[in-house]
């Protein structure tokens, strides 16, 4: 069976809907009261308080705590703005060889396609290799 409810379904439950409204309209003052405070009253979103178990601020909403806790993951900007200052000045650039032919490249992509031509020359001379003399034609 399908999780959709048929028309007929859909028709009576709009029925009992009704017919429990007008009940509900039907009964005197003293009912309505009786009945309102017997209901379990909404809690409100606003008294509820999230707090962070990292540094114990409190938010009004569990969306607010999430973008929150997010920053405790986050580098700080100074701590990375230092440390950014300190490789640049003892790091030095990183020279990409090629190991074929020992051609340098600054980037490591330059240095791929490079490599494509290797791959071309090779494959070219496997290919003629490959090739069997028959007689006087090539197979």
């Amino acid at each position: 069976m399908s999780g959709k409810r048929s028309r007929i379904e859909m028709e009576n439950t709009s029925i009992e809907n009704m017919a429990k409204f007008l009940m509900l309209l039907s009964r005197s003052r003293e009912d309505q009261i009786e009945y309102q405070s017997m209901a379990p009253q909404p809690t409100s979103t606003a008294t509820r308080v999230y707090e962070c178990k990292t540094c114990n601020r409190q938010f009004p909403s569990f969306q607010a705590l999430g973008g929150h806790r997010a920053s405790h993951k986050k580098p700080r900007l100074m701590d990375q703005i230092s440390v950014d200052n300190q490789s640049a000045e003892a790091a030095k650039p990183k020279i990409h060889e090629c190991s074929i032919c020992g051609l340098q490249f600054a980037i490591g992509q330059a240095l791929g396609g490079h490599m494509r031509r290797h791959r071309a020359a090779i494959s070219t001379t496997a290919k003629a290799r490959d090739l069997i003399v028959v007689g006087e034609s090539w197979v």
